[in-house]
């Protein structure tokens, strides 16, 4: 595994030159955020079966950028990869991912932090595994995640300044801000999956 500074340093050489269509697919999100927030009637739903496959959408377009910075089409990628396909395989991963770190906070926000760590992967595995079950991906981001919480933990803290000074610009900086992070991210995924490979059926190990 690399150390922080090479992890961000790695995805801000990807990023330059190419921050356009990240920052535009990361305000397309940001819209689609305020409007579900701004939605009085069926909140919930709308971010169970919209806003939850978008997501998925949106970590695996910043995925396929990161290994291939020709690509075009980020937008529409995201709103593809979030509805086409096995799409209620996606909205039922992302449900129970959220639910299980939400049961494990109501015990104490620590073990909600470390199972919100340990299920961080989910997103990229329910789009690179979509055989396995919507649980069996959970497990699968928790073992990938084994004796790395705290590293990915470090390193989602290392970008505090920059989100502080995003607040300065009235929230505007974390149009590249986000996706500076979740380039990183797909990077540090990367080498994950180097030292466990998406192999096999999780119940099974």
């Amino acid at each position: 595994m690399k150390t922080r500074k090479e992890y961000r340093a790695a995805a801000l050489a990807k990023i330059k030159g190419n921050w356009t269509p990240l920052v535009l697919a990361t305000l397309v999100f940001m819209a689609v955020c305020g409007l579900s927030a701004a939605t009085s009637f069926g909140a919930i739903l709308v971010e169970i079966f919209a806003l939850l496959p978008i997501a998925v959408g949106l970590y695996n377009c910043f995925l396929a950028f990161d290994r291939d910075q020709t690509q075009t089409g980020i937008i529409e990628g995201m709103f593809k990869k979030a509805f086409t396909g096995d799409y209620l395989h996606r909205v039922l991963g992302m449900f129970l991912m959220q639910l299980f770190v939400s049961l494990w906070t109501l015990l104490f926000i620590i073990p909600g932090i470390i199972k919100s760590l340990a299920y961080s992967m989910t997103p990229f595995i329910l789009e690179e595994k979509p055989e396995l079950s919507a649980y069996d991906a959970i497990k699968y981001s928790e073992k990938l995640m084994k004796g790395h919480k705290t590293e990915l933990f470090l390193l989602e803290l290392s970008f505090i300044g920059w989100a502080l000074l995003c607040v300065l610009t009235a929230g505007i900086g974390y149009l590249w801000l986000i996706p500076y992070i979740q380039t990183t991210i797909c990077e540090f995924y990367e080498d994950l999956k180097k030292e466990a490979p998406l192999e096999g059926q999780v119940s099974q190990q």
